[in-house]
């Protein structure tokens, strides 16, 4: 799927922003590009405020393990999280071609351990535009 020059910018922006640390580039990209149009965009944001918020709970849940108090709580939230963000991922990919929505199924959405690893490596990318649309005011831009 070819990105637009305006998602290719914001791509190298966030890419800067996250200090290099996205690791799934060319995926972002396709879905910043799937959010690019104002149809897409509260999925994206929506997919972004999930995918950080997935990020930072298995964060936390790694960091205290499974004896941790509030862990039980936190495995029913992320599993939660997990399904939603998955679903809203399939939207914001409806309206792309066949063969992006065939590879996102079998590499993020896959219900496998590998599956759930490669949607969190994306969740990581996309909490980075998260952060990027708090930091710089888009998000209250875009919608004024």
């Amino acid at each position: 799927m070819e990105l637009s020059a305006a998602t290719a910018s914001l791509l190298s922006e966030l890419d800067t922003f996250s200090g290099g640390t996205i690791a799934r580039r060319s995926d972002l990209g396709i879905l910043l590009e799937s959010g690019r149009l104002q149809a897409g965009r509260d999925l994206l944001d929506e997919v972004a405020f999930f995918s950080k918020f997935l990020h930072r709970t298995y964060g936390i849940m790694t960091r205290i393990g499974r004896e941790g108090d509030g862990y039980d709580r936190l495995a029913i939230e992320f599993s939660e999280a997990v399904a939603r963000t998955r679903g809203l991922l399939r939207s914001l990919l409806a309206g792309t071609p066949e063969s992006v929505r065939e590879q996102f199924t079998t590499v993020y959405l896959a219900m496998t351990q590998e599956g759930l690893e490669n949607l969190l490596s994306l969740c990581h990318d996309l909490g980075w535009y998260k952060n990027w649309l708090i930091d710089t005011n888009r998000e209250r831009k875009a919608r004024t």
